[in-house]
């Protein structure tokens, strides 16, 4: 099995979710969009996996210049109806693809950034989702965002959150997370390191906190990973 990679910056990997692929026998290969790059036929793959980045969706091509050849590919992966995994920035990203507004996450007239640990529920669609079999209704999670989108046409609400409504959503064999499941301790204390302007920008966050949660949630946040990239594949199988 073949799920083809689309990443955006050198630090936000696939993290343990390559692990994972290497566990179960599946090949990523990996389009680094900030280097010189080509998109294959999608109908190569049997997956495509998009992951986060810093950019928006909304901004110029000179801030993001992948975005329009990834949002081609991106749709011709769901007229095909190949499964897609979208994480973070690759949720807004499937959003869009799919004509939703990707936008601030604003409430009560504030932009509300979620970055840490924080917990998602789960709808009642979410919870006979294939993405989710086995957890259960509040999942803790990872979260890194500032931006959200609106829910598709015709796309199924998957989970929320207090603070940002849409958090998952499905549409067809396509799958959008604004949160984070593959991350690992290294890849957040490299996060903090690379995001810290933007983090500590209308935000209170404690570093060091962080940094302690991430390894205390690491072993957690591992099982959850692996049952959530198992599902997924589960979901690429069953097509």
């Amino acid at each position: 099995m073949k799920v083809l990679v689309f990443q955006h910056v050198s630090h936000e990997h696939p993290g343990s979710l390559s692990e994972f692929a290497k566990e179960f026998g599946v090949q990523l290969p990996t389009i680094s969009f900030w280097e010189k790059y080509s998109i294959p036929k999608i109908s190569l793959f049997d997956g495509l996996l998009v992951m986060g980045g810093p950019m928006g969706v909304y901004e110029p091509a000179d801030i993001f210049p992948s975005r329009d050849d990834e949002i081609a590919a991106v749709k011709e992966a769901v007229k095909q109806k190949i499964p897609i995994l979208g994480l973070c920035l690759g949720s807004q990203l499937l959003a869009h693809a799919l004509g939703a507004k990707v936008h601030p996450n604003i409430q009560k007239g504030k932009h509300v950034k979620e970055i840490g640990y924080y917990r998602v529920h789960l709808t009642s669609a979410g919870q006979k989702s294939p993405l989710f079999r086995g957890f259960s209704d509040i999942i803790d999670v990872l979260q890194w965002h500032g931006d959200t989108f609106d829910l598709p046409k015709d796309a199924t609400h998957l989970a929320t959150s207090p603070l940002c409504q849409n958090q998952a959503f499905s549409y067809r064999s396509a799958y959008g997370c604004l949160f984070h499941m593959e991350f690992t301790p290294e890849m957040v204390e490299t996060q903090i390191e690379v995001d810290r302007k933007w983090i500590h920008k209308d935000f209170d966050i404690d570093e060091t906190l962080l940094k302690n949660q991430a390894r205390e949630y690491a072993s957690k946040m591992k099982s959850q990973a692996r049952k959530f990239f198992e599902n997924f594949l589960q979901i690429i199988k069953n097509k």
